[in-house]
């Protein structure tokens, strides 16, 4: 069985073989790396647990006035999960269930994407193409095990859960709101999605602060008849459909630099829009990409938020890219519908939030990046209502 699992992956990774062949230009750039807020029950944010790497080809030269580009976008790590969901029904957990640390589980996966991309229509203000179409197919494998919390202190989510009986040993399990960790938890999920991005933000070189608009509209399609059921291979089952957006205005109200160009002061407002609608018979936690303070994702089909921003820039020193900036936010959020995955005969939920908080930063050389956070939440989401929340750490990010 494990053989097979590698003969699928080492395929996967083979596809992008023949990229190359009429290219006009390569590339391969490390495209970002992700942390972990909470990892093992505390603070450790300074190590990246994730990176994302592309490559591939660009300046196709297919079409006339069209900047084609074909690559392969990879993206491996380490995620951790929190499970709000009752792993039989679907149904919310009740009492304080929910709030308990052992409620989390660890995930570790590879996801390889290639994309076909057409930018269209220069826009000469920001030196980029104003519209970018993209149609990917993606394959991703997870293997999921017990969170570095519950490792680290002897217990487990699910063999609590289950009254004692050890799941992770377990190969017969069938959670229906859990199609993650299904019989030995690992998972293939493989999709096709069609991305329309617009990007009218204007950023000078060595600035952290932007000006205009931006936005994306994205389509998943993860039907299980792509490969997504396959019980000689896999225990899991993936089979869903998701419609997303979102859509960032940034203006600059004032903006002071010295003789060398560099910051003095600048404040900025930024507003961003989220939104995304899930319909599935098994939805993966991988699809769920818009999270709520304290409660994480929240496992409902319909999903929309916004988050304003007011930031304090400056002032630079030692270099154009060392800089103390800080911003005021209020973010809100509704989710609603019965939650993914559940039997029909559980209620329908309606959640919504306000955050109102402080956050500074300090940026060293563009790539160290310290901050710290405080923030307080109003909610009607059960056993987390109103809290304040705090959170320090750091990351490197080019």
């Amino acid at each position: 069985m494990k053989q097979k699992r590698i003969l699928l992956l080492i395929l996967a990774i083979m596809l992008p073989a023949g990229l190359s062949l009429h290219a006009a230009s390569s590339f391969s750039v490390l495209a970002g790396m992700g942390y972990l807020s909470d990892f093992a029950g505390g603070s450790r944010t300074l190590f990246p647990s994730s990176a994302r790497i592309q490559q591939g080809v660009n300046d196709l030269d297919w079409f006339d006035d069209v900047d084609t580009s074909m690559f392969m976008d990879i993206n491996f790590g380490l995620t951790e999960r929190r499970v709000v969901q009752d792993p039989a029904s679907g149904a919310y957990l009740n009492g304080s269930e929910m709030t308990r640390s052992m409620y989390y589980y660890s995930s570790f996966y590879s996801a390889v994407s290639y994309i076909f991309r057409n930018s269209l229509f220069e826009n000469h203000r920001t030196d980029k193409m104003f519209l970018t179409l993209d149609a990917g197919i993606n394959i991703r494998f997870e293997q999921a095990f017990d969170s570095f919390s519950n490792i680290r202190n002897g217990r487990s989510f699910l063999d609590e859960y289950l009254g004692g009986e050890s799941y992770w040993n377990a190969k017969s399990r069938n959670f229906k709101a859990l199609p993650d960790i299904n019989g030995s938890a690992y998972l293939m999920a493989n999709s096709i999605s069609f991305t329309a991005s617009f990007d009218n933000m204007y950023q000078e070189k060595n600035k952290i602060y932007r000006e205009g608009v931006s936005g994306n509209a994205s389509l998943t399609l993860a039907p299980w008849f792509l490969a997504n059921r396959m019980p000689d291979f896999f225990d899991t089952e993936v089979d869903y459909y998701k419609l997303s957006a979102d859509m960032t205005y940034a203006k600059v109200i004032y903006n002071k630099e010295n003789w060398k160009r560099w910051n003095k002061l600048s404040l900025v407002i930024e507003d961003r829009l989220y939104s995304q609608l899930i319909l599935g018979n098994a939805v993966p936690k991988l699809a769920d990409t818009i999270s709520f303070p304290g409660l994480g994702y929240t496992s409902l089909p319909f999903v929309i938020q916004n988050q304003f921003k007011f930031y304090v820039y400056g002032p630079n020193f030692i270099s154009d890219n060392t800089i103390p900036y800080g911003y005021v936010f209020i973010d809100l959020g509704l989710a609603s519908g019965r939650p993914n995955n559940s039997m029909p005969d559980v209620a329908w939920e309606n959640f919504m939030y306000m955050e109102i908080g402080l956050n500074l930063h300090f940026e060293l050389f563009g790539a160290l990046h310290v901050f710290g956070e405080i923030s307080y939440t109003l909610s009607n989401i059960v056993n987390y209502g109103n809290f304040f929340d705090w959170n320090i750490g750091a990351y490197f990010s080019i």
